[in-house]
């Protein structure tokens, strides 16, 4: 099967995603050998930068620059690359963390979109905490500890259904190892779907919330709410902003660097109070 062309958003490390570029075109077009891409950036009696890059060769603004030329990035492509170049070449914590930052601000990342026929996925609100409860957790058929993890608590038969469901969907499959793994990172409806097992996994979604509220679980949490009166086009921005929100949440999970060892649920709601 073809591989499908480096996506410079799948990447952490700007080098990879160069490594990655120029084995792809290589494969099809020889003339893009990496003293070509030398040569392309500027340097004709230089072989071996491109090279050196890849071993750590630090980019400096101007050659910065010139990738994005070679590689034919987009705006928004070139603006990515550049803050990946800064991230990954920053030499202390605090620049590293601004640039991580504006990483996941400028991040599109990928997710798969549910298609109507796997809605059944939404039908019980402990699908999606099992699916995420795999990834962290090395499932070996025991259904009773799978349910204990997870909160509030669930019966061992509504484990073994849901882990069946998702085997079912194609959301989860055995790695390596033999245990299974959610096949995607991020998953997510098309905006504006108001499906009718939408709306009760969101309704339970926020009854587990008030059910967070009464426990005052000691687990961390955050939890606020805002009344506020707006104008219609500061709603717009409002609604801008926070759809920009969640692209960045699922960004910053997407690029999280550490391994995961908790499973989270976030819940933002905006609706009238008047009319």
């Amino acid at each position: 099967m073809k591989k499908p062309v480096p996506n410079i958003y799948d990447y952490n490390d700007f080098r990879r995603f160069l490594a990655d570029f120029q084995a792809f075109y290589y494969a099809a077009d020889k003339r893009y050998s990496k003293s070509s891409l030398s040569r392309l950036l500027g340097l004709p009696n230089t072989r071996s930068y491109f090279n050196d890059v890849l071993k750590n060769k630090k980019v400096t603004p101007v050659f910065i620059d010139r990738f994005i030329k070679v590689l034919h990035l987009k705006k928004d492509e070139a603006q990515f690359f550049r803050i990946l170049v800064l991230f990954n070449q920053a030499e202390t914590a605090d620049e590293r963390e601004i640039h991580f930052n504006q990483i996941i601000a400028l991040n599109r990342t990928p997710k798969r979109l549910m298609e109507k026929s796997v809605y059944s996925y939404y039908q019980n609100w402990y699908n999606g905490v099992i699916r995420a409860l795999l990834h962290i957790y090395d499932f070996n058929n025991d259904y009773a500890g799978l349910a204990k993890k997870v909160f509030p608590p669930i019966s061992a038969k509504q484990a073994r259904e849901s882990v069946a469901l998702l085997i079912k969907l194609n959301l989860i499959a055995r790695d390596k190892r033999g245990y299974y793994k959610p096949t995607e990172k991020a998953i997510a409806t098309a905006d504006g779907v108001k499906d009718e097992l939408i709306k009760n996994y969101q309704l339970s979604s926020l009854e587990m919330g008030k059910m967070a509220l009464l426990k005052n679980l000691s687990l961390p949490q955050s939890i606020s709410t805002n009344v506020l009166s707006i104008s219609p086009e500061g709603l717009k921005r409002l609604e801008k902003k926070i759809h920009q929100f969640r692209a960045e949440v699922r960004s910053l999970v997407h690029k999280d660097e550490k391994p995961a060892d908790r499973v989270f649920q976030l819940a933002i709601m905006l609706f009238p109070n008047s009319r």
